[in-house]
């Protein structure tokens, strides 16, 4: 029946039969769906179950904690996961490629940490954070880059099933870890951070060992050494471009606006950038080893438009939906339900999920897309950071919503333009 619902929607978007390594695929993108909706459903709950617990003005602050933890996060890391998985996908050098990525993680994360340590006081003031919040976002940038190394291994090598479990694993663990929280930190933002750090950094931990880290020793030769640090740096560019777009938002209405105002923009991200960002990523974990394989990327980016062509108008109904599930189970008459704004979120992460599964066409390329990829997403977050700026003071939390559009509708046409000599 699976297989038969699978080859009714490839025949949908192509026009033929299915092969057998789109048969393939189609069952990795199933499993790996299925996976990460029940693990996103049971990390929403545990949102939904910290903005109506916490409150707006508390709730605002995870929102900022995570800001400042993916601000820090591309540092210790340094886009080396995403090396892993397009050099990690050969078998022939996919010990080497996990044992000298692992390695050079654990030398930037010892030394970028250090560094936060050492000036915490000075970035404290800079960010507008108070040290406990900072030490615990740089917790919370460590264990994110755990999880990230761990999950980028088992995509190499083609463990989809063991990559889904390990999503359900950390929703799992979220909960627990926040519940128990609360009996210690009580109604503090801290009970959700420190939920954060051990579900990624414990479901991590455990991934790594799975994906066999402490026997993958030897060092890759020159020559593919320099191609794995040279994608990896322009990942890291593109991590820092990631951040200008996706959680400077934060950063910016703390500084400017009221606590509860930032929770209520936290309470409308979660319901839609959060859900779109997540979507785009499941279908990414499939969709990038499979475009980095293929010898026809223009037919993956024609199938993908005409899918999104269709789908468009349900993904905005889908996030109108969401908004308003999630803001009643918060508590309206805490975060309150402006149709204006909500439409103008759910347009974001439309447009958002559709940029995402072509961006990823396009970068599995290689060194020469990942150029790109660098350049567009720098060029995003400078738009981004100049129109919330502007904006944020004028329109508050919609002025986030018009800043996301605007960045991911010129991102979509920088991306249109430029296809051609990538596919």
């Amino acid at each position: 029946m699976t297989d038969g619902i699978f080859n009714s929607l490839y025949r949908r978007l192509s026009g033929e039969h299915p092969g057998e390594g789109a048969i393939e695929f189609l069952r990795n993108l199933g499993w790996i769906g299925g996976c990460f909706a029940l693990a996103k459903i049971g990390s929403a709950l545990v949102n939904i179950a910290a903005g109506r617990t916490l409150g707006p003005a508390e709730f605002g602050k995870v929102n900022v904690l995570v800001s400042t933890g993916t601000m820090i996060a591309p540092f210790l890391i340094a886009g080396l996961n995403t090396s892993l998985i397009k050099y990690g996908a050969s078998a022939e050098d996919r010990t080497r490629v996990f044992g000298t990525a692992a390695a050079l993680v654990l030398a930037l994360t010892l030394a970028s940490g250090s560094l936060v340590l050492l000036f915490r006081g000075r970035l404290g003031v800079l960010l507008g954070i108070d040290q406990r919040t900072l030490l615990l976002a740089l917790g919370y940038a460590m264990a994110t880059d755990i999880f990230l190394l761990s999950t980028a291994m088992h995509q190499a090598a083609g463990n989809f099933r063991l990559r889904g479990l390990g999503e359900i694993a950390f929703s799992l663990t979220l909960a627990a870890a926040f519940f128990s929280g609360m009996r210690v930190f009580g109604r503090s933002y801290q009970a959700m951070g420190w939920a954060y750090v051990l579900a990624f950094g414990g479901v991590g931990s455990v991934l790594l060992l799975k994906a066999g880290i402490l026997k993958r020793t030897g060092w890759l030769g020159k020559e593919k050494f320099s191609s794995l640090v040279k994608y990896g740096a322009y990942s890291f560019g593109s991590g820092i471009g990631s951040f200008l777009i996706l959680n400077v938002q934060g950063l910016i209405m703390n500084s400017i606006l009221s606590p509860g105002e930032v929770g209520k923009y936290a309470a409308y991200y979660t319901a839609t950038i959060g859900i779109a960002a997540y979507l785009g990523y499941m279908i990414g974990t499939v969709l990038f080893p499979k475009a980095s394989a293929s010898s026809n990327r223009r037919r993956l980016w024609n199938m993908t438009v005409s899918g999104w062509t269709g789908l468009a108008p349900a993904a905005v109904l889908l996030f109108i939906a969401s908004q308003a599930a999630v803001l009643t189970l918060m508590g309206r008459h805490q975060y309150g339900m402006q149709p204006g704004m909500m439409l103008l979120f759910a347009l974001c992460g439309a447009v958002m999920m559709a940029y995402s599964s072509l961006a990823q066409i396009v970068f599995s390329e290689g060194i020469r897309a990942a150029r790109l990829s660098l350049l567009m997403a720098l060029g995003g977050g400078a738009i981004n950071l100049t129109a919330c700026l502007i904006l944020i003071p004028i329109f508050k939390v919609s002025g986030a919503a018009i800043s996301f559009l605007l960045t991911y509708v010129f991102l979509t046409l920088w991306l249109w333009a430029a296809k051609g000599s990538y596919l």
